[in-house]
């Protein structure tokens, strides 16, 4: 597990890399830039299915936004992100819709959703 990272922590459970934005984050470009490089280095070449829970994001940029779409599906094999409120919502559209992410992705209000996506992404 990654606790020390700034922006978010990182663990990896049963074959999926589970992604945790910390509480009032606030994503600028830069920060999506030091997220990605934090989650590859992490991951070491192996390619996960994702689990990013943004609960605690209190808003991306949309050049991180962006850059996450397209420099955040580096060794991802699906994302699924959990959101609650509408605000996450709107991020998450956003980021979807526009940003046009390169893998699989899904949005979910609970991680027991989110996880049966990821399932059918898991190296067997």
């Amino acid at each position: 597990m990654i606790k020390g990272e700034k922006y978010a922590d990182f663990w990896i459970e049963e074959g999926i890399l589970n992604f945790v934005y910390k509480p009032n984050t606030v994503l600028d470009l830069d920060g999506a830039k030091a997220v990605v490089r934090t989650r590859l280095r992490f991951q070491n070449e192996i390619s996960y299915p994702i689990l990013c829970d943004v609960r605690h994001l209190k808003t991306a940029s949309k050049a991180a936004r962006e850059y996450l779409a397209k420099n955040g599906c580096l060794k991802a094999l699906a994302v699924a992100i959990v959101m609650e409120n509408a605000y996450s919502g709107t991020l998450y559209k956003a980021y979807v819709n526009i940003s046009n992410p390169t893998v699989p992705t899904k949005g979910f209000n609970t991680i027991s959703e989110a996880l049966g996506f990821l399932n059918e992404y898991k190296m067997r």
